[in-house]
């Protein structure tokens, strides 16, 4: 019996475990700070088409910084700053020309080198390392 009941709570264990991996959360502008080169993005985690961007964002003192955007013709430029927010697991990014509207991301994955965001109004993936 004891055998059962072990089994029984073996895959309530490991899928506990296992949302606490992947349940990262930000907690403050510092997790944040610093230039992100966002690599590539994708329309779904599984999707196996990956879009390159080759964006770096900056992000500092509550302003972030869009820089090598790339242009169909002519020499990359740099978006203005506006500002984000870190409230719980969500970052909240300001949409350039519209005061008090973000774009929002949710925290998919994040270590000290590369982080994965989720855009939760289209639900495309974004994949970033830390310059």
């Amino acid at each position: 019996m004891k055998k059962i009941k072990l089994l029984l709570a073996l895959p309530l264990l490991f899928g506990l475990s296992g949302a606490a991996v992947f349940a990262d959360t930000l907690k403050s502008d510092k997790d944040v700070a610093g230039s992100w080169f966002l690599e590539y993005t994708k329309k779904s985690e599984d999707a196996a088409e990956k879009k390159p961007m080759g964006i770096t964002w900056v992000f500092k003192d509550g302003q972030l910084i869009q820089k090598d955007i790339p242009q169909v013709r002519g020499n990359p430029y740099d978006a203005p700053a506006v500002p984000y927010v870190v409230e719980g697991d969500a970052l909240k990014v300001g949409v350039l020309g519209r005061a008090g509207k973000f774009d929002n991301y949710s925290v998919v994955e994040k270590t000290d080198t590369t982080m994965t965001l989720k855009d939760t109004n289209y639900g495309s993936y974004m994949y970033f390392k830390k310059k």
